[in-house]
């Protein structure tokens, strides 16, 4: 347990908010360059929402190597905590049923990219 807390949860929410700001780097200059439409926007970005999450759920649990459910759900709670946190503080509102279940649908991508992380092969050192 104090792995997961110390290293793993730190690991898969810092690669959860360094893919975000890659993304929306990649958004803004698609946005810029080329005629986008809104209705593609959102679909792209809940599209690359659930993907990011998954993966860093993904990662959180290679990294740990056991209980890959506990760790990406723990990595996804986190994230979404954090976004439910800055949304209370900075927009002055809080969360509205349909952001519910969107954040439900992060965490679950978590979740199940933490399984399917901790089944991922791993490298064998030889000696």
């Amino acid at each position: 347990m104090k792995k997961l807390l110390s290293g793993v949860l730190g690991y898969g929410v810092g690669s959860i908010f360094i893919l975000m700001i890659v993304f929306a780097g990649v958004l803004a200059v698609l946005l810029r360059f080329t005629g986008m439409e809104y209705e593609t926007l959102n679909q792209l970005a809940l599209v690359a929402g659930i993907s990011i999450l998954a993966i860093g759920g993904m990662l959180a649990a290679y990294k740990g190597e056991q209980k890959g459910w506990l760790s990406g759900g723990m990595t996804g709670l986190i994230f979404v905590s954090a976004m439910i946190l800055f949304q209370v503080i900075f927009e002055n509102s809080w969360v509205s049923l349909p952001q519910l279940s969107y954040f439900g649908g992060l965490v679950l991508a978590a979740w199940l990219g933490g399984m399917i992380g901790v089944n991922l092969p791993r490298k064998t050192v030889k000696r």
